[in-house]
């Protein structure tokens, strides 16, 4: 089955991430290289959080000032992808589930057990990594911007309900729960000025 699952993953990406690579790329270098004016004054932003539609991460991002540092009150504006503004149409989970379908019948694996009473198949059977997948791509979209405007702003991975944790985009770790960011960077050497 783990085969199964590592094709899955690459028809994935081929199919949903890739295709979408050089929009995430080019806003987060958008971001990272000041194209967005934030904030009502000129303080400078070095940690911003980037956050994800829950339930469609690739649908919408958006990204301003980590309110742990920057008060909302100054937040002038935020930065917004919408993915479907660059040709790109949101993928379903029925688009999800067809494509494990495609797999499944190349490979000649009966999925029939797995399937409800109205033929639905689901993933999460033989098949969980999709929000590992996609998290991992904003990290690394997230490098490859900062790679290309060799910026030091730290940033910050976040769902939109708060409910999937919080990820470390530079070096892909989970914030714990119970650590704020403040807390996490301090104890990772850095020692950010607060602009409350």
């Amino acid at each position: 089955m783990k085969k199964i699952e590592t094709k899955i993953d690459e028809a994935f990406k081929n199919t949903f991430l890739l295709p979408r690579e050089k929009a995430v790329t080019d806003f987060l270098t958008d971001v990272l290289s000041s194209k967005y004016k934030f904030r009502e004054d000129d303080e400078k932003i070095e940690v911003i959080s980037l956050y994800y539609y829950a339930s469609s991460p690739l649908s919408f991002l958006f990204a301003l000032p980590n309110y742990e540092f920057y008060s909302p009150d100054k937040t002038v504006n935020i930065a917004e992808l919408h993915l479907k503004e660059h040709a790109l149409e949101d993928y379903s989970f029925m688009d999800v589930q067809e494509l494990c379908k495609k797999v499944l019948d190349e490979n000649n694996i009966d999925y029939s057990a797995y399937l409800d009473e109205n033929d639905q198949l689901d993933p999460a059977n033989y098949w969980e990594n999709q929000f590992g997948l996609e998290c991992d791509f904003l990290m690394n979209c997230w490098r490859n911007a900062k790679e290309k405007t060799q910026s030091k702003m730290i940033g910050f991975l976040e769902s939109s309900d708060s409910g999937a944790g919080l990820y470390d985009l530079d070096n892909g770790y989970d914030v714990p729960f119970d650590v704020g960011v403040d807390e996490y960077l301090q104890s990772n050497g850095f020692s950010i000025k607060k602009v409350i």
